[in-house]
C-alpha cells in the first residue's frame, strides 16, 4: 500500500512539472507580448526571467514532492543497499532543491533591485 502511495506520488510530480513547462510557456508568452522594445530585447530580457521563474518554482514543487516519494519508497525497500541509494537520490534531490531555490532568490533579489532603481 505504501508503494502504491509513492507511485501515486510520483506520477504528481510528473504532472507538477509538466504543468510547470506548460505554464512557464505560457506566462514567458505573455511577457514577451506585453514588454516594450526590440523583439530580441523582450526575449533574453524580461521573457527570459519570467521563464526561469516560473519554471523554477514549479521544478523546486516537482523536487519537494519527488523527496517525499523517496521517503515511502524507503521504508518499503528495507534492504541496506535499497535505502542506500535511496538515501542517495533524495541528497542529491534536496541539494538541487537548496541550490535551486538559492538562484531563483537571486534573480527575485536582482529583479527588485532593478526596480526600486528604475521607479
Amino acid at each position: 500500500m505504501i508503494e502504491a502511495a509513492a507511485d501515486v506520488i510520483d506520477v504528481l510530480a510528473f504532472l507538477i512539472l509538466v504543468w510547470g513547462i506548460i505554464l512557464s510557456v505560457i506566462m514567458s508568452m505573455r511577457t514577451f507580448a506585453e514588454a516594450q522594445g526590440h523583439w530580441m530585447d523582450r526575449l533574453v530580457g524580461p521573457t527570459l526571467i519570467r521563464f526561469r521563474l516560473t519554471l523554477g518554482r514549479w521544478m523546486l514543487t516537482g523536487l519537494e514532492v519527488l523527496i517525499i516519494s523517496d521517503i515511502l519508497h524507503s521504508i518499503v525497500h528495507r534492504t541496506l543497499s535499497e535505502v542506500g541509494i535511496l538515501m542517495v537520490i533524495v541528497v542529491i534531490r534536496v541539494a538541487m532543491a537548496y541550490f535551486l531555490d538559492m538562484e531563483l532568490s537571486r534573480i527575485e533579489q536582482q529583479i527588485s533591485h532593478r526596480d526600486q532603481d528604475h521607479p
